[in-house]
């Protein structure tokens, strides 16, 4: 019964959406061409291509101080080479998402410029962790970080009545926008933005991420991706890289430190601090990456 209550709540929120956006075209081939290992380079080159402005914008970035590279690359095919599939899967989703949802749209009570900021610098994070956990899905990890809250644009810009109503009981209350939306509307971000993932046809462990980051430990399908992405959502508050719709800063869900230890058996919740200093310096260094957003 409880299940079909949701259900309805759910529904009764998505029925606020005017339009369902749409994942660009080159994007949604890009993931699709990259699930399979053995796509050859040029097709994938050629696929970002048939965007040009996709294209400039790609080879601007690996150009950039961010990667520091001694000679100009001058075409996609070159970058795909030299930075490999992820990468570019990387910088190529990241430009398309934002096309999707323009950072330009502010509201009184929302910066969506903040917004992208904070996902962008959960996706740095989320890179970073990966990195020190040596773990193997580190490409699924910056993408499923980058959308983890991919449900508040979509109240946002698809269901301004409903968010602005939610925006209301944070400032009113001072709860976190989490609790604002159980409080509003029976549903949260995460559940709504796991239903763009499966209309999106994204890979389950990236819906699975977005449903289940504020609480990894209901994650089935791959809990370190969810606990990871949590993770990096706890370091970025912590450093306040842009906003998400709330000044909430909390701590690591209890259940992410039993989970991630099966990626490093010696971690423990004193890392925390390890982990805040390595992002300062990984943010500094990512700058030319946020500039994606203007």
């Amino acid at each position: 019964m409880q299940d079909k209550k949701f259900s309805q709540r759910l529904r009764s929120v998505i029925s606020h959406i005017s339009a369902l956006p749409t994942l660009p075209v080159v994007a949604s081939r890009v993931m699709e061409l990259l699930h399979n290992p053995q796509t050859p380079v040029q097709k994938i080159a050629d696929v970002i291509c048939s965007d040009q402005s996709l294209t400039t914008a790609v080879l601007k970035l690996v150009n950039s101080s961010y990667y520091g590279f001694p000679r100009q690359i001058s075409t996609v095919k070159h970058a795909l080479v030299i930075l490999g599939f992820n990468e570019i899967r990387n910088i190529t989703f990241t430009i398309s998402v934002l096309r999707s949802f323009p950072p330009t749209k502010n509201s009184p009570s929302f910066n969506y410029r903040d917004f992208w900021k904070h996902s962008l610098g959960c996706a740095v994070a989320a890179r970073m962790l990966a990195k020190f956990f040596r773990y193997r899905v580190s490409g699924k990890v910056f993408v499923a970080a980058l959308v983890h809250d991919i449900g508040k644009i979509l109240l946002s810009q698809y269901a301004r009545d409903l968010f602005e109503k939610v925006m209301q009981e944070v400032s009113s209350r001072n709860i976190s926008f989490y609790q604002a939306e159980k409080n509003v509307l029976g549903v949260t971000h995460a559940e709504i933005g796991g239903w763009l993932a499966h209309q999106w046809n994204f890979p389950q462990e990236i819906e699975e991420v977005i449903k289940f980051h504020h609480f990894p430990s209901e994650a089935r399908i791959n809990p370190p991706l969810c606990a990871v992405v949590h993770l990096s959502d706890v370091l970025v508050r912590m450093r306040a890289v842009g906003w998400s719709g709330d000044g909430e800063v909390f701590y690591p869900h209890p259940g992410v430190w039993r989970i991630l230890q099966s990626l490093r058996p010696d971690l423990d919740s004193s890392h925390l601090d390890y982990f805040n200093a390595l992002l300062e310096e990984e943010i500094e260094r990512a700058k030319p990456l946020f500039n994606i957003i203007g």
